[in-house]
């Protein structure tokens, strides 16, 4: 539902943002072909604001300014490789608009806000899957979601903890898993996915899920915070 989603998210993104493009350049092929060339900076900024944290201001700060800088060369390049590829066409012959710092920032914003909006609410809105299915030892497996403790990274393999004291061997990663499990499961630690509902005890630094008790790492700890507020 969510890959699914993302998927028709962004593809109306770029037919709105063909349609800005069209009146600053000539006919909608060019126009188009500069919106799909606007992707790589908005998903680009997607992926880092997912891991920033304002818990230490000043590095809050250092990174929005480094989003907010590669963001902005990552649609320069964009843009004028397109036209000059495509179009032959130079900077100097390209409307101003497309370059204003201010109205790039202010799409990737406003399209990056509005994608996390829905987004969440449509997995509210949503009942969430009772069982997935999977492969382990090159044999399929099919085990009930709610039974899953955690899923932890060890190395080269990734084993699914579950609450009836069975494990699973995997090769999936663990950020496949997390792009997979829905948002009943959070990011504690880089080794670490862990099922909300299950968590019996639970500090700043630390939670006990059965009996594995986890270290909460520095930098998914706003993340399982806000995770926690909204699960209470």
């Amino acid at each position: 539902m969510r890959k699914l989603f993302g998927l028709l998210y962004w593809l109306v993104v770029v037919m709105l943002m063909s349609l800005v493009f069209t009146s600053v350049v000539d006919g909608y092929s060019k126009a188009f072909l500069l919106a799909i060339m606007f992707l790589p900076g908005a998903l680009l900024a997607k992926f880092l604001m997912k891991d920033l944290s304002f818990e230490n201001r000043c590095k809050g700060i250092l990174h929005c300014i480094c989003l907010a800088v590669s963001t902005l060369l990552t649609e320069y390049l964009c843009i004028i490789f397109t036209s000059w590829y495509l179009f032959k066409l130079f900077p100097e012959n390209l409307p101003d608009l497309i370059f204003n710092p201010i109205l790039i920032w202010l799409l990737l914003a406003v399209f990056v806000a509005m994608e996390r909006f829905l987004q969440h609410y449509l997995v509210k809105s949503v009942q969430p899957d009772e069982y997935i299915t999977f492969i382990s030892d090159r044999k399929k497996v099919t085990i009930r979601i709610d039974s899953i403790l955690l899923v932890e990274s060890c190395d080269s393999e990734v084993w699914i903890r579950t609450a009836c004291d069975t494990d699973y061997r995997t090769k999936m990663k663990i950020s496949q898993w997390e792009s997979v499990l829905d948002e009943r499961f959070i990011r504690v630690h880089r080794s670490y996915l862990v099922n909300v509902n299950q968590i019996g005890h639970a500090t700043s630094s630390q939670v006990t899920v059965g009996h594995h008790v986890i270290e909460v790492s520095r930098k998914y700890r706003d993340t399982y915070r806000r995770s926690a507020q909204t699960h209470t």
